[in-house]
């Protein structure tokens, strides 16, 4: 909500005695009431009063005929894990036309992934697989309010397009030599070009693959000490 780091919250937490207590969650992680937060930065200007709901644009791929549901989540309130181990969870109000397609995602059981989900503040990502609905509560006036979560390893970068796809590339074994022509990203990871002398499709497997841009990625690149270049 802020675009600000940690940091800047542990300072707000430590100067004002009024800011909100957390709510639950734990020392590291604390986790806050929406609304009491949001009554503090607007009362100390860190934010301001918002001139149209925020909304999520989402393409999810599911259903027991693998069908493509593309539609939008009002109010979407957005949790990324911050390590692989965790799980992600976004939760939102649908629309009315939507209501009855996103009620035949599978409840509990991970049956569907996202193509793109683009969240304000944060960059268009995808997700391999795994997503699930675990919340679903229909209001009177026919509103959906959905939660759906998945596993962080599985998340990613989203591939260009409305339609997206998880970009996939991978962390080499052993770092990147200067005659490699492949397309190289922050986290370490390359997406490879056939015709590369050390990646391409004649060389044998070099690379381990996995979700572009997610935590798993960082973590593999971290634990081989690859340089990161674009």
């Amino acid at each position: 909500m802020t675009r600000v780091g940690r940091a800047a919250v542990v300072n707000w937490r430590r100067r004002h005695e009024a800011f909100p207590a957390p709510a639950g969650g734990t020392d590291v992680h604390p986790q806050f009431d929406r609304a009491a937060v949001v009554a503090w930065l607007l009362a100390h200007d860190q934010i301001g009063v918002p001139v149209a709901i925020p909304a999520a644009s989402l393409v999810v791929h599911g259903g027991a005929e693998r069908r493509t549901f593309r539609f939008r989540l009002d109010d979407p309130h957005l949790v990324l894990a911050d390590d692989a181990d965790g799980e992600d969870v976004l939760s939102g109000w649908s629309a009315d036309a939507d209501a009855d397609e996103l009620a035949d995602l599978p409840a509990g059981t991970f049956g569907a992934s996202v193509g793109r989900l683009t969240v304000p503040g944060t960059p268009p990502f995808a997700v391999l697989g795994e997503v699930r609905v675990i919340e679903r509560f229909r209001s009177g006036a026919g509103g959906l309010r959905l939660t759906l979560a998945w596993p962080a390893r599985v998340r990613g970068t989203a591939g260009p397009g409305p339609v997206g796809g998880l970009v996939r590339h991978g962390v080499p074994y052993a770092g990147p030599g200067e005659d490699c022509v492949c397309v190289r990203y922050d986290c370490g990871g390359v997406a490879v070009v056939s015709w590369c002398g050390e990646h391409g499709d004649a060389v044998g497997p070099v690379l381990e693959w996995h979700p572009g841009g997610g935590l798993r990625c960082t973590t593999l690149s971290r634990a081989r000490g690859l340089t990161t270049a674009r």
